[in-house]
């Protein structure tokens, strides 16, 4: 009977709700829930719970009809039978949607936190009302994620960081992320995404952070060959692939100076742009100086305004470096751009620039590929100190 309903079908659409009506749908547990909810809606509890009462009565399987009369014995202040009806509730819907968020917000109400815990745990599970768990989740818990992760299941933990994410809580997504490290459960998804949202936020060191628990290379570009497909996410490059036929941005694999992928940037020749769209966010260490080596080659690239590669501070004033346009046709060749990271510089954006011309033929057009970035710090404050002070000695 668990798994079956009772049906009786009631094709009656507009109910009176007089009393010649609900003598003829005595016999209906669902006109009996209806003419209910018109009561429990005109403030009339116990009416309502009455006709609740002998809805249940009749189909002692209609949980809709449960959960109304459950909230009508808290209203009229009898919490002990609301938590029999909970109880009572508990086992029958264990794994029905169609009840489960009715049987949460009773449990919330109830403060049955068991309960309520098991029914949250099961939508997020199952990928049900994720939004309104958790906002109700957040309440239940004051807002408290230590408390938040005691509760959850582990499987839970990265829809959580997502929904604390998607909510800027930096703190709270912290302390979800050290629990999912502890667990063990992260994945490069996860860890991509969870990347993303601190670089966005400019905390730079926590993302350093979160970047070595993949067991990769913190330092320097990353994808800078353009071997691995580029995900727009965290300290990997970010484009536009194509904007309305002015350019068009993808990897090749035809003409690569080194190993197998390089990056084409073709110009369609359509407008006098500005291009800023491509770029990759870089951690760096503060008062450090680096040297930026990258090789590019060209095709009929026109105009007296080409393409070239600018270097600026992430979140931090005092820093600009540029290296020459690229323009016309050439080989590859490599090309360097030296600079000093300010003071608190956590990061610097390394970005392919093109101003807009101010001649008549200034719509651009022609190719250009760029492969092989490298950056690589070639004094640090600390190695200068030591070197000053030995200059010192000498004198």
């Amino acid at each position: 009977m668990v798994h079956n309903r009772l049906d009786r079908a009631v094709f009656h659409n507009d109910y009176a709700y007089n009393m010649d009506e609900i003598e003829t749908f005595r016999h209906f547990p669902e006109a009996l829930y209806r003419i209910g909810l018109k009561f429990w809606l005109d403030n009339d509890v116990a009416g309502a719970a009455c006709f609740f009462r002998q809805a249940v009565d009749q189909n002692m399987f209609d949980m809709d009809a449960w959960f109304k009369l459950a909230q009508t014995e808290i209203v009229q202040g009898d919490l002990n039978t609301a938590h029999a009806i909970l109880r009572f509730s508990d086992g029958l819907p264990e794994n029905v949607f169609r009840w489960k968020w009715d049987q949460i917000l009773l449990a919330n109400e109830l403060a049955a936190k068991k309960t309520f815990i098991k029914g949250i745990n099961f939508l997020v599970k199952h990928g049900e009302k994720i939004q309104d768990a958790f906002q109700l989740f957040d309440g239940f818990t004051d807002q408290n994620s230590r408390l938040a992760i005691q509760d959850l299941d582990t499987e839970n933990l990265k829809s959580y960081l997502q929904w604390l994410m998607r909510w800027g809580r930096d703190q709270d997504a912290w302390i979800v992320w050290q629990k999912i490290v502890e667990k063990g459960v992260q994945d490069e998804d996860i860890r991509l995404e969870y990347i993303h949202f601190l670089v966005d936020l400019k905390q730079i060191e926590r993302a350093v952070q979160v970047r070595r628990t993949g067991h990769e290379n913190v330092d320097g570009m990353t994808n800078a060959g353009f071997e691995h497909e580029i995900t727009n996410r965290g300290f990997d490059w970010r484009y536009t692939p194509d904007q309305k036929d002015k350019w068009t941005i993808r990897r090749s694999m035809t003409t690569a100076a080194d190993g197998a992928y390089c990056l084409m940037i073709r110009f369609e020749g359509k407008e006098n742009i500005s291009f800023y769209n491509l770029y990759q966010i870089v951690p760096v260490n503060p008062e450090a100086q680096y040297l930026l080596t990258f090789k590019w080659r060209s095709r009929d690239l026109t105009t007296d305004q080409g393409p070239f590669v600018d270097i600026y501070g992430y979140g931090c004033d005092g820093l600009y470096a540029k290296g020459p346009m690229m323009l016309g046709t050439h080989a590859w060749q490599k090309q360097d751009i030296e600079f000093t990271a300010p003071k608190a510089c956590q990061a610097v954006v390394v970005r392919l620039n093109r101003q807009p011309s101010k001649r008549f033929d200034s719509k651009i057009a022609g190719r250009l590929w760029l492969d092989d970035f490298k950056l690589e710090i070639r004094k640090t404050l600390q190695s200068r100190n030591n070197q000053m002070t030995s200059q010192t000695d000498e004198n």
